[in-house]
């Protein structure tokens, strides 16, 4: 199934970033987190260096932060021999096929449908049907990085009480011992 993209130029793609930023605002309420942009260090983790802006083409491991969220409404791409995307999530998978915003324009495409949501860890694989060897392609998911101002807390399970031992201290203490 086709997904597609609306170029920025069209007033309903004000409206599903306005929608995407909407959510990425409530889930920084609800952490007490900031909302950045997508950026290389969100993706690539410490090797954002080695690729920056641009995609590693085939199965790329995204490792969010606890309590970090990926809010992803269109897409980039200035390369194109770059055809497709997917995001792999808990067995789900959004195939988007990208080639087409390669000749908007702005080269920047809006989905129409409900921006995509992710947490925890996802993959992204990255296909280009060029030819020659490559190891990156020039595109980039577009939204918003939350993640919280401080790391969600451990929860620790309760201490259990030795047999014979009271709330208070130890079984078989007499006051004043």
């Amino acid at each position: 199934m086709p997904v597609w993209f609306l170029s920025l130029a069209r007033g309903e793609s004000v409206e599903a970033i306005k929608k995407a930023y909407s959510i990425a605002v409530e889930h920084a309420r609800k952490i007490g987190g900031r909302i950045e942009t997508i950026q290389p260090k969100h993706i690539y983790g410490e090797s954002a260096d080695q690729f920056g802006y641009t995609l590693q083409i085939g199965r790329i491991t995204v490792n969010l932060p606890p309590g970090a969220v990926l809010v992803v409404w269109g897409f980039y791409n200035a390369d194109e021999y770059f055809d497709f995307v997917r995001f792999i999530q808990d067995g789900r998978v959004y195939e988007w096929f990208v080639e087409p915003i390669a000749y908007y324009p702005e080269r920047v495409g809006v989905w129409i449908e409900e921006p995509l949501i992710f947490r925890n860890m996802l993959y992204i694989d990255v296909h280009t049907t060029s030819t020659e060897q490559r190891d990156r392609v020039y595109g980039w998911p577009l939204g918003y990085f939350v993640s919280p101002l401080q790391p969600p807390q451990e929860v620790k399970p309760p201490k259990m009480r030795r047999f014979g031992e009271k709330r208070g201290g130890r079984a078989g203490r007499k006051e004043g011992e």
